[in-house]
């Protein structure tokens, strides 16, 4: 792989240089669209300039709330070119949640649908510091409680010329929201090293090369879809095909379409895709690479095509990764990604534990820049993540005589039941091996008799008729006794994250939302019980 010193892992820079260096090569297909490096980079220069005609300069803050557009990846390059900070935002976010982002980040500028103005509008009183709102479609300017509304489309009219900023690798180039899982969402602040790190350490894990091409469904306020995907491909001379979003009926003739190498996806995409209809060209289609999963062989078989496993966030990057050529342990994320990071599993006094023990995993970066500098406006959050001289990621593992990681749990997540500890994860993993959950998540609830008792909320796959009993008969016979859950819940949907992890918060309650079926107190102690239908 190329050499990419400190200096050089600047976004804007960098596709500058790309497109001197090969303005023809093939970049991007979006709808309709095809872009080569040079044709990306002039729309990209263009949208810089409208953006500093507006008053975009270094430092300042501009929010991205597109759905997946070549606007969506010209605002973001336009930003890093003038050394501007840029902000996605999960393109269902409405209210108080969307007047939290744009506040707590200090937008002032705002790329958005024309179609979600009305979100905007019921919280603009909330977002002072907001004075610019750059629309995608719709028909022409009007005025926005004392906002001017520009077309992004007027871009087209400015000249093709490179800013004079000079961006540093040093410098802040993100500041992308957490999940939120616990609490307000936090604004993780990204330096350009940081985002184009997290970028080569991928590159890595998939072993990108120039010749592939990567399809990609996920939304492009996630940061698969832009820092481990078109980011990369781009710094290596990949192709990247986007689509507008995932859909498991297409997915596969997306992915011939674009005769992508790599298919961009998430833990929860593989036992979806299991459950669509067997084909027989299932083993035909061209990806080799699945990003990102936990390894399973029905999918690596059924779809000829390996999971990349890893453990990283948005915070730190790739923490760990099994190398292409290294053995796969089943169940592991790998090993320490020592190339970027020190790395260990600590007890709650930040003591190191030892092989086969369970610890939170700790980060610190080898190198300068290398993760986030701090929870934007958040002095007191950044403070607590940072003992110790440690980045504490709140997720629990361990790690086997030879090094490999082992995810157990959020730290938060994790349930205790009878004396013993509990994965919500394994016990996930089973009941997604029943044909009729589409998705599913355990969480802990508190017991009468002290700790906790165990509920999962099950989501039936379309079409597809499931009980509580049948649930009960599948774990009794595949789990320990402990792990048996008291309650089982049928939603309609499981609620997530922007990046689609599921707010376990939410469902914690035993009386929740939902059909809710109790088995009562004795569950997990005896092998049958009293199951509902």
């Amino acid at each position: 792989m190329e050499a990419w010193p400190l200096e050089r892992r600047v976004i804007g820079p960098m596709l500058r240089d790309r497109a001197e260096a090969h303005p023809d090569r093939p970049l991007l297909r979006i709808g309709a669209l095809d872009q080569s490096v040079g044709d990306f980079n002039a729309s990209v220069n263009r949208v810089a300039a409208l953006l500093a005609r507006l008053g975009v300069g270094p430092g300042g803050k501009v929010a991205l709330m597109l759905g997946n557009s070549a606007e969506f990846l010209w605002g973001w390059f336009a930003c890093g070119k003038l050394g501007a900070i840029y902000v996605p935002i999960n393109t269902d976010y409405r209210g108080d949640i969307l007047a939290y982002q744009l506040a707590k980040a200090d937008v002032t500028h705002l790329l958005i649908e024309a179609d979600w103005l009305d979100r905007l509008i019921a919280v603009a009183d909330h977002l002072p510091a907001l004075t610019h709102v750059l629309v995608r479609g719709g028909n022409g300017v009007a005025a926005l409680k004392g906002r001017t509304l520009t077309p992004i489309a007027a871009a087209a009219a400015e000249h093709d010329r490179e800013p004079d900023a000079r961006p540093h690798y040093t410098d802040p180039h993100a500041i992308s929201f957490t999940s939120g899982t616990t609490g307000p969402s936090k604004g993780v602040l990204a330096s350009n090293c940081h985002v184009m790190t997290f970028a080569l350490d991928w590159a890595r894990c998939v072993g990108l090369v120039p010749a592939d091409r990567l399809h990609s469904c996920l939304p492009q306020f996630h940061a698969i879809a832009t820092w481990l995907g078109f980011l990369p491909s781009l710094m290596i001379g990949a192709h990247v095909t986007v689509v507008e979003r995932f859909s498991a009926s297409q997915f596969w003739d997306e992915v011939r379409a674009a005769e992508a190498t790599i298919a961009h996806g998430i833990f929860s995409m593989i036992p979806i895709l299991l459950k669509q209809p067997a084909r027989p060209d299932d083993a035909t289609q061209p990806a080799r690479r699945f990003y990102i999963g936990q390894q399973n062989d029905a999918f690596e078989k059924r779809f000829n095509c390996r999971i990349i496993e890893v453990f990283g966030s948005t915070e730190t990057g790739i923490v760990t990764y099994t190398p292409l050529d290294a053995e796969r342990r089943r169940g592991s994320c790998g090993l320490f990604n020592t190339d970027t990071f020190d790395v260990a599993l600590v007890d709650d006094a930040d003591n190191i534990v030892g092989p086969g023990e369970v610890g939170e995993i700790v980060v610190r970066p080898r190198q300068p820049f290398a993760m986030l500098g701090e929870y934007y406006n958040m002095p007191r959050e950044s403070l607590a993540a940072f003992r110790n001289q440690w980045f504490h990621t709140g997720d629990s593992a361990r790690r086997d005589a030879d090094g490999y990681v082992y995810f157990v749990d959020r730290k938060k997540d994790a349930i205790r039941r009878r004396g013993e500890n509990i994965s919500s994860f394994e016990v996930e993993s089973v009941v997604n091996r029943i044909p009729e959950v589409l998705e599913c998540a355990a969480v802990a609830v508190k017991s009468d008799l002290g700790e906790d008792e165990v509920k999962v909320c099950i989501v039936r796959a379309p079409g597809k008729a499931l009980t509580a009993a049948q649930v009960w008969e599948f774990c009794d016979a595949q789990m320990p006794r402990f792990w048996v859950p008291r309650y089982l819940a049928f939603l309609d949907a499981l609620p997530k994250t922007p990046n689609q992890k599921i707010q376990k918060y939410l469902l914690r309650e035993a009386d929740g939302a939902g059909d809710l079926h109790d088995r009562g107190e004795r569950a997990g102690s005896a092998r049958r019980g009293a199951a509902g239908a």
